[in-house]
């Protein structure tokens, strides 16, 4: 028959699954424990970040779960700083992120959640992303001044040579 032992051993294994530290990203709204939130597909930005984000899920595997561990501010610090790295990177390639866990600020917005519903309030720049220093922002095509005035002129020329024409209609 069953052993009590085994069954215990089956609800035990449940049961850690439903008290993994969870964190909800996207919409719809996903759950994924903190220990596959720091599994990247991107090689590249991986290997750019490594020594961050291995750091970060280190520092993850040695908490076992305790909410406290997770929201310490070396754990948060180690997230963060791995996420912000990633993004640094996709900015500077010019990339679009490889998936929805690759320097992702939902994520770290998130994992401040899931920290704060475990009452561990992070401070503000350990819940969300910043941009790199030399990041001016996306660039706006605008007309040059040079082709502002040569549209300008012809423009007017246009519009004087209808207004001649029409003067001189009878």
């Amino acid at each position: 028959m069953f052993s009590p032992f085994a069954l215990l051993a089956v609800l035990g294994l449940f049961a850690s699954q439903v008290l993994a530290f969870n964190v909800t990203i996207g919409d719809p709204a996903k759950n994924v424990t903190l220990t596959d939130l720091l599994k990247f597909s991107s090689s590249d930005a991986l290997t750019s970040c490594n020594d961050l984000c291995t750091l970060a899920q280190t520092n993850v595997n040695n908490c076992n779960d305790d909410p406290t561990c997770i929201c310490s501010s070396s754990t948060a610090d180690s997230i963060v700083n791995c996420e912000t790295c990633l993004f640094h990177f996709l900015i500077a390639k010019n990339e679009k992120m490889p998936d929805s866990l690759t320097g992702s600020n939902p994520v770290v917005t998130g994992y401040a959640a899931s920290c704060k519903s475990a009452n561990h309030t992070l401070l503000a720049n350990q819940s969300a992303l910043t941009l790199p220093d030399n990041w001016d922002g996306p660039f706006v095509a605008v007309l040059p001044a040079g082709g502002a005035a040569v549209t300008v002129i012809i423009g007017a020329f246009l519009g004087f040579s209808a207004l001649m024409i029409l003067s001189n209609l009878e």
